[in-house]
Parts: structure tokens; C-alpha cells; sequence
């Protein structure tokens, strides 16, 4: 099994050190808490906090190690060099090296068209997918889908049942987006954010948990106490960690494992 633990004065330190060294996100990994540390009384006591990082993106679970996850981009970035003397031998070698050139243009124009091509042809089996599911419970859906960007797809679901289908606090839509995100990911074999979205619910959430963000963490300054939520994605938990880290005498991090993983706000 791809694992390493890590060592820090927080989990959430501990967390981040290890994302950060392995060059990942939070969704690609399963974290397991080895030892949540402690604080001490007077430095009297401390002890740091452990975690355990384990792969589980499809993708970097393929590779052998640790080491290989971690140097994974460097083959990307490899040169040739060809010195000067041998591309000048002759005018013959000039016109194969240019005809060459040509055609590895050409063949990587279409492996980006093939990739591309596998993505939507991907996105288009999960949207359907998708829509089943919500036809079997009942719900009328139309849906249209998008390739965001290199990392990001987007399912745009329109609904009169829209209500039902995002549930309380987007728990349904949540669950839904899993079963969508785990469907790409099995047909395409790579890993690819999944967002499934419905009446623009997605931003709008955004601005809530921005703004309870903000409220709770002047509760957290003025009673001097941890302020715990309720369990709620990674990607949520996110947007709330960005929202309060220029926010002085504040530290946020998260506690707990998938799917009940927590996000803390305390004063310092």
C-alpha cells in the first residue's frame, strides 16, 4: 500500500506537510489520524501530532512507491540535448529532422484531439448515468455537461424537483456527485474533479459558507473556544479554510475521518 506518516505540531500541520511534499490533494488521499498530539501545560507534556497519508487516486496507486509519487512530474521535464556539430552533418539530416519534427507535431495535435475526445465521450456516459438515477427516483431532469478545464468537468442539472434532488444542505446532490465522480474516474481510468451542480446551487453555498466562516470565527475570537461544524465535504471544507486564512489571531483545521471529516475554527 502507498502510505507515509508525517509529523507536526497540529494534524492539520501534519496534513498539509505531507500534501505538500507529495505534491497532492486532499481528495487523493485517505488520512488516518495516528496520534491527534497534545498541547501540555506549560510546553509540560507536548507531544506532536501523527498522521498517516494513503493513496487513493486510481492513478498514483499504479505507481511503485512513495519516491515515485513524489517525483512523478521530473520525467515530464527531461531535454534531449543534440549537439550542434551532429544537426549540421549534412543537408540531408536537416530535412529528416525537419519532416520528423513535423510529424510529432502532428501525431501530438492528435493524441490531444484522442484525449479530449475520451473525456467528453467520459462525461457524456456519466451524465446519463446520472440522469437515470434521478429518473428512478421519481424526479424529472434534463442535464448538459462541460469539460471545465485539464483537471475539472461540470454537470449543469435543470429540474422543477430541484428542492428534492439538492436535499438538506446539498446532501443528495452531494451523494449524487460521488456516484458521478466515481463513474468518470472507472470509464476514463485517470482522475478528474467531478462538480455536479443544479439552479447554480453550487455558489450560492459558497456564499454561505463564506459568510459562516466569518460569523463563527468571531464567535471563536470573542468566547476564546474551538468552534466545531458539522461534517461536510473536503471541498467545502476548503472554501472555508480559504476564506479565514488572512484572518489574524485564527487558525482553522480539520478533524475526523471521510465522510464525517470536521472542520474547526479556533482563536489563537
Amino acid at each position: 500500500m502507498l502510505e507515509k506518516n508525517y509529523i507536526a505540531s497540529t494534524v492539520e500541520a501534519a496534513i498539509q506537510q505531507g500534501l505538500a511534499e507529495l505534491n497532492l490533494e486532499e481528495k487523493q488521499v485517505k488520512i488516518e489520524v495516528i496520534n491527534p498530539g497534545k498541547k501540555g501545560f506549560f510546553g509540560i507534556g507536548k507531544s506532536d501530532a501523527e498522521v498517516k497519508l494513503i493513496i487513493i487516486d486510481p492513478t498514483l496507486k499504479k505507481l511503485s512507491s512513495i519516491e515515485a509519487i513524489k517525483n512523478r512530474t521530473h520525467s515530464k521535464d527531461e531535454v534531449i540535448d543534440t549537439p550542434i556539430a551532429e544537426m549540421a552533418v549534412d543537408d540531408t539530416f536537416t530535412t529528416k529532422s525537419v519532416h520528423k519534427s513535423t510529424n510529432d507535431s502532428s501525431d501530438a495535435n492528435n493524441e490531444q484531439i484522442t484525449k479530449q475526445q475520451s473525456k467528453e465521450n467520459a462525461l457524456h456516459q456519466t451524465e446519463q448515468y446520472i440522469i437515470n438515477i434521478i429518473q428512478a427516483m421519481g424526479l424529472n431532469i434534463q442535464a448538459t455537461s462541460t469539460v471545465k478545464n485539464s483537471g475539472e468537468v461540470v454537470i449543469n442539472l435543470s429540474s422543477s424537483d430541484a428542492a428534492r434532488i439538492i436535499g438538506k444542505r446539498g446532501q443528495v446532490l452531494n451523494s449524487l456527485q460521488l456516484l458521478a465522480q466515481n463513474y468518470y474516474n472507472h470509464i476514463e481510468k485517470g482522475y478528474m474533479t467531478v462538480t455536479l451542480d443544479i439552479e447554480n446551487y453550487r455558489e450560492k453555498r459558497k456564499e454561505t459558507l463564506q459568510n459562516l466562516a466569518l460569523n463563527m470565527s468571531k464567535k471563536a475570537i470573542a468566547t476564546r473556544k474551538p468552534v466545531k461544524f458539522e461534517p461536510m465535504p473536503n471541498y467545502e471544507r476548503k472554501i472555508m479554510h480559504q476564506i479565514l486564512t488572512n484572518i489574524e489571531n485564527i487558525e482553522t483545521y480539520s478533524e475526523g475521518r471521510e465522510p464525517h471529516r470536521y472542520l474547526v475554527i479556533k482563536a489563537r
